[in-house]
């Protein structure tokens, strides 16, 4: 039995389970991290390709599937615990881990919020995410669906939204459309501040005013003042119309004129 509180969606067609997989670009030299396997459906099809399979499932009600797997593969091991509160540097050998999932909807930020914590230890991301939430990391400035998330994972990775699944791919089916969002981090922005990842959310707190409403409750108004003269902003800009790589500028002039952005 299916539990809704815990957001579980099913896709039993194993031409779309193995299509995830292809996309992900799995190979036998690769240490996969699933996310909620549910029955196991997609954990099969990660152990024909990869290298190993550690699958993470909160819900023990699927035990029994799960490890019948286990049982068929040898490259995989069942971990039953909270993905949120497992740390992902433990599964990493000397190569970076590739995560895979048909993610609960209900918690999907928080997994992305993780997967973006601890992506010293993460090499790729494919994920089955609602179709407006992938729409929103990929957007570009200037369009309603552009916020911090948006800016974040474009500083850090390559994103893509690679194709849509029908609710009907799905049991239950939701009453959304979902989409593979595919997240492949860069590996010279692997070290990026996270003080200009808070500075980005800073921006996008109060995202349909001007950009200053949200930054002068951390800055005097002379600095702001030189901050849009410096990137040559007018004072009705918005962070909605900014490009992911100008936060980066204006974070680093800012850092110039203050030091610490957010001191202890």
């Amino acid at each position: 039995m299916l539990k809704k509180s815990l957001s579980q969606h099913l896709i039993k067609d194993k031409n779309i389970l193995r299509k995830i997989v292809r996309l992900s670009g799995i190979g036998k030299e690769d240490t996969v991290v699933e996310i909620g396997p549910g029955q196991g459906d997609l954990t099969r099809c990660l152990a024909e390709k990869a290298g190993f399979v550690y699958a993470v499932e909160l819900d023990r009600t699927f035990k029994g599937h799960l490890d019948a797997v286990e049982e068929t593969y040898g490259n995989v091991k069942i971990l039953f615990k909270d993905f949120l509160g497992t740390s992902l540097s433990q599964f990493k050998s000397d190569r970076k881990i590739k995560i895979v999932a048909n993610i609960p909807y209900k918690i999907t930020a928080p997994i992305m919020f993780k997967i973006i914590a601890e992506r010293a230890s993460i090499e790729s991301a494919h994920l089955t995410v609602q179709r407006e939430i992938a729409e929103s990391v990929v957007s570009k400035p200037y369009r309603r669906t552009y916020g911090a998330m948006s800016v974040n994972l474009q500083l850090l990775s390559e994103v893509k939204l690679l194709f849509i699944l029908k609710p009907t791919v799905f049991i239950p089916p939701p009453k959304v459309d979902s989409a593979l969002l595919s997240i492949i981090f860069k590996e010279d922005e692997a070290a990026i501040d996270e003080k200009l990842l808070e500075f980005v959310r800073l921006c996008f707190q109060h995202k349909r005013k001007y950009m200053k409403n949200s930054i002068i409750k951390h800055y005097e108004m002379d600095v702001i003042d030189a901050l849009y003269r410096f990137m040559g902003f007018t004072g009705s800009i918005r962070a909605e119309e900014i490009e992911p790589q100008r936060f980066k500028e204006m974070y680093a002039f800012l850092e110039s004129k203050r030091g610490d952005l957010f001191p202890e």
